[in-house]
């Protein structure tokens, strides 16, 4: 049990060291956004249903599920490039804000009055991902230095 926690342990060194904060902030996102958008295909909720309801008249629901997940998987392969994450930041902004803007909407035209923490949950994870593609990559030191 001690060496595949060692091992397991030393993958996500590894994985940590290729992805970096930004990286890693990135992949989660994906992969959060990758799972949302299934349920939404598998199973999606009441709430979901009414509070995207502006969204429904342009595309069948199933297909929206499908855009998280393409843009939550973008979001996990960009994750892995270091110059070209802006990509992926911007695959992971879009659903969030498209989903904040249909509940601001059906909260305006009083489809769903509910639709305001949805509405605030999806503008906030939108802007908190704005917020960390900003962020400047830190500097890793090496761990053990060698003395002159």
């Amino acid at each position: 049990m001690r060496a595949a926690a060692h091992r397991l342990r030393q993958a996500l060194r590894r994985l940590n060291a290729c992805l970096g904060r930004r990286g890693s902030y990135l992949a989660i996102a994906g992969l959060a956004w990758t799972t949302y958008g299934l349920g939404i295909i598998i199973d999606p909720r009441a709430g979901i249903v009414r509070g995207v309801g502006i969204l429904r008249h342009i595309m069948p629901l199933e297909v929206w599920g499908g855009i998280w997940v393409i843009c939550g998987m973008a979001a996990i392969a960009f994750s892995f490039t270091k110059t070209r994450d802006r990509f992926g930041f911007f695959a992971a902004v879009l659903p969030a804000a498209l989903w904040s803007g249909a509940h601001a909407a059906a909260l305006m035209t009083g489809d769903f009055p509910k639709a305001w923490t949805s509405m605030a949950t999806w503008a906030l994870a939108a802007v908190r991902l704005i917020v960390v593609s900003g962020w400047v990559e830190p500097v890793r030191k090496p761990r053990h230095q060698e003395q002159p």
